[in-house]
């Protein structure tokens, strides 16, 4: 049995990654910065849908950390000043997406073969938002050929690596999750 005192932390832990991208959201909101709060508003939602759907706690809260981590990069400018950043971000967040849509689509034991197609069609949408973002929001946006190749294999990378680490850990063979 778990003690009371740990169940508590965990519990503490897994609100706080609930509520960051809100928090983060109203934040930017109060000091005008309404780009950055509409990003931080998106990775709220992808908390809440990650909570509501009922993904386990881990991929959760490595989800909710990998959303903020994306957005955070992005404020702080890492993907320019470190060329080769986006490429693990995309590549984890991407991954970790895949997981969350396909089960939300196909059911709590998607089959890999789901994942990696799925992640595969975030990273084509993920990089015509960034064109969209290039046009519409902010020119800095990298829409070059090479770094749009990059990041779609980095995105599909990672839904590879998560489609096996989700079936390592959760099949329908087994009685409950992680069992």
């Amino acid at each position: 049995m778990i003690p009371a005192a740990q169940v508590a932390a965990r519990l503490t832990v897994v609100l706080c990654v609930r509520w960051s991208g809100l928090a983060m959201a109203t934040g930017f909101a109060l000091r005008g910065r309404w780009v950055e709060a509409a990003v931080s508003m998106l990775v709220a939602l992808a908390q809440v849908v990650s909570w509501r759907s009922r993904l386990p706690c881990a991929w959760e809260v490595a989800t909710s950390l990998t959303c903020l981590l994306a957005a955070i990069s992005s404020f702080l400018l890492l993907y320019e000043k470190f060329s080769w950043w986006d490429v693990p971000v995309h590549a984890a967040l991407t991954g970790l997406l895949a997981v969350l849509v396909t089960r939300l689509l196909a059911g709590p034991f998607p089959a890999p073969r789901r994942i990696v197609l799925t992640g595969a069609g975030l990273a084509i949408v993920w990089e015509l938002m960034e064109l969209a973002g290039h046009h519409w929001v902010d020119s800095t946006v990298n829409v070059a050929p090479a770094d749009t190749v990059s990041d779609i294999a980095a995105g599909v990378t990672g839904s590879v690596l998560a489609a096996l680490l989700w079936r390592r850990r959760y099949r329908p063979d087994r009685t409950a999750p992680g069992s």
